[in-house]
């Protein structure tokens, strides 16, 4: 994870450093400081904040309440709490009629046969804690010892993919749709392996369907800006379910501006108008 979030802050440093009438505060708190104590201190000091931090233990949800009214450069306080808890996600997508895996509970299981599914944290990032259950009787067992802050939903056979927005305030643009590479071990431990742009024909199929869907959750979750990855499955039959939504950078974001040949950055900025940026 690590890892991840600092090829984030590169990527995003690189195209950031473009922009000659920015000047640019990274993080980088001292021995015994928090992250959030380095933000606080810093704060006054600047004009807006774009912060690359997980939805984990409401990280993301604190740096917002300690921008103090700073230009958040990101969706608003109440888009990144809902996004955040995976499980209440789930259940207002299903009230807008969009496709989302089923969460499993003994009383589910007792309508439906589910023989695979995945053991995931209520507000996770990436596959950090998450298993693939294998059989009725594991997902059983699962269940009987599930912590509260966890819950199990329904595996979905299909491939991977996730769909880089910039939200306006009344619109967005699509920035990518990438292959997502998800690997186990022999614990049914997930491993984000990275993504990977699709090819055109690839892209305009997917974004003629997934749009419809990219309307009802934009729309419908108002306080959605800047950049939203929003991870789904594209299934056998050509269905697509949509498994979480990010109210942050992702790493689709890495080598996103060269791949589109213009600054993201720049992009996003301009989404909050902020205008005249060379």
């Amino acid at each position: 994870m690590k890892i991840q979030g600092n090829r984030m802050v590169d990527a995003l440093y690189f195209d950031l450093k473009q922009v000659k009438q920015l000047n640019i505060t990274i993080g980088k708190q001292r021995i015994g400081e928090t992250a959030l104590d380095f933000f606080s201190d810093n704060i006054p000091k600047i004009d807006l904040v774009w912060v690359i931090a997980p939805e984990i233990n409401s990280e993301l949800e604190r740096f917002h309440i300690a921008s103090q009214k700073k230009l958040w450069i990101g969706s608003d306080l109440q888009a990144i709490r809902l996004a955040s808890n995976k499980l209440e996600t789930k259940k207002y997508l299903k009230s807008l009629g969009i496709n989302t895996p089923d969460e499993i509970t003994f009383e589910s299981l007792r309508k439906k046969n589910y023989t695979k599914a995945v053991y995931k944290p209520i507000d996770g990032a990436g596959t950090t804690d998450t298993y693939k259950i294998e059989n009725k009787k594991n997902i059983i067992s699962t269940l009987n010892k599930k912590r509260s802050y966890f819950f199990l939903e329904e595996w979905i056979e299909g491939t991977a993919y996730s769909v880089s927005l910039n939200c306006r305030l009344s619109d967005f643009d699509v920035l990518s749709i990438s292959k997502q590479y998800i690997t186990s071990n022999h614990l049914g431990k997930l491993f984000y392996e990275g993504v990977e742009p699709v090819e055109s024909k690839m892209f305009k199929k997917l974004r003629e369907s997934i749009l419809p869907i990219l309307h009802l959750i934009v729309s419908n979750i108002s306080g959605l800006r800047g950049f939203i990855g929003i991870d789904f499955i594209l299934k056998k039959n050509s269905q697509l379910s949509i498994i979480e939504i990010n109210p942050r950078l992702t790493c689709s974001y890495i080598g996103l501006s060269k791949y589109n040949k213009d600054n993201t950055a720049v992009k996003i900025l301009n989404s909050f108008e902020i205008k005249n940026l060379v």
